[in-house]
């Protein structure tokens, strides 16, 4: 009797169970996260919010990331897809002739705007444009088109690339990073974050990962108290905040402090399905390439310290002929979605 009560009170599926025990309303990650959000990246982005050092290794390895990007443009008028708190419009900046970020979220505009205000940037500017609809503007708008892992989080991935392919011209390039699925296989297909928006809300996410199917599900619950306050009502069910531990009275307990719940879906293509889609919308070609970053995080640990370039201008031309290679060099897709998958560039 005593195994039976245990089993019984851990849903097999907790999106499920609260799907079927709670008033949970359609939404997606736009509006149910980054409209809600001070700083969508932890106010942790060099430059923007962290003054730079090159004496510090991610600092090194940013440079080379914004590299890859702005090689990418030619140095014309870019479209930012989905910039969040300015990444990386504002790195870009000072490569281009005009840098637009469009992003679904009006909170995430204003905070690019400020940034750029704050930066002293003055060729770039952010529109809100609502998830799913139409780019403002006319068939060949852009030089070049980058998306940082922004594309999977529209209502359909596939309509939004060929919209970017509209609004490129003949020639044009997409540089694009986006969310492998393969990154949680092992261990973290489910999981449960706590997004903090202040001391009086905490936004709780399940996250239901469904790798080889290439698409997720949410469920999010508004809670009226800190993320210290939710944690505590873990702890007083004699859990840690992980998916695992969402027993039934545990779930109960959260949905009866719920203001409001919400439910989304994402799709999470492949490498292998991108440069596939990529191809059917209409880009003349489509490959997955080496990115600039990843080399770095390895060529940085092998630098002596003395020996590392002192300042931003030694540590970018140090990079720039190093990023150039490493992005022409195409990488294969990996087979099986499983962790670390290639960036993709497509010309129209």
């Amino acid at each position: 009797m005593q195994e039976h009560s245990e089993a019984s009170e851990t849903p097999a599926d907790p999106v499920s169970w609260v799907l079927a025990n709670h008033e949970v309303r359609q939404t997606n990650s736009t509006e149910f996260l980054y409209e809600h959000m001070e700083s969508q990246s932890g106010r942790q982005l060099t430059d923007v919010y962290v003054p730079f050092n090159a004496a510090d290794d991610g600092h090194f390895r940013g440079i080379a990331r914004s590299l890859d990007y702005a090689l990418h443009t030619n140095g014309g008028r870019v479209l930012d897809f989905g910039p969040g708190d300015g990444w990386p419009s504002l790195a870009l900046a000072p490569y281009v002739k005009e840098i637009v970020g469009v992003d679904g979220a009006q909170r995430r505009v204003e905070v690019c705007e400020q940034n750029a205000r704050r930066m002293g940037i003055g060729n770039a500017r952010f529109l809100r444009v609502e998830p799913g609809k139409p780019l403002p503007f006319s068939a060949g708008s852009f030089d070049a088109v980058v998306a940082a892992s922004s594309i999977e989080q529209t209502p359909d991935p596939k309509a939004t690339l060929a919209e970017l392919h509209r609004v490129l011209k003949p020639g044009g390039v997409l540089r694009m990073d986006y969310e492998p699925l393969g990154y949680y296989r092992g261990g973290r297909e489910h999981e449960v974050w706590l997004a903090g928006m202040s001391n009086h809300e905490t936004r709780l996410v399940l996250f239901d990962r469904h790798i080889d199917e290439e698409y997720a599900r949410h469920v999010g619950l508004v809670l009226p108290m800190s993320k210290a306050d939710v944690k505590a009502v873990f702890a007083r069910h004699g859990v840690a905040v992980s998916y695992a531990a969402m027993t039934e009275p545990l779930l109960r307990d959260l949905v009866g402090r719920t203001v409001e719940a919400g439910t989304w879906r994402t799709q999470h293509p492949s490498c292998r399905t991108w440069l596939t889609w990529l191809r059917e919308v209409g880009f003349s070609c489509a490959k997955a390439t080496y990115d600039g970053h990843s080399f770095a995080r390895v060529l940085v640990e092998r630098i002596p310290r003395d020996q590392r370039p002192k300042d931003r201008e030694a540590i970018e031309e140090y990079l720039r002929p190093i990023v150039q290679t490493m992005i022409e060099l195409e990488a294969p897709p990996p087979a099986r979605p499983d962790g670390w998958e290639p960036m993709i560039t497509a010309r129209k």
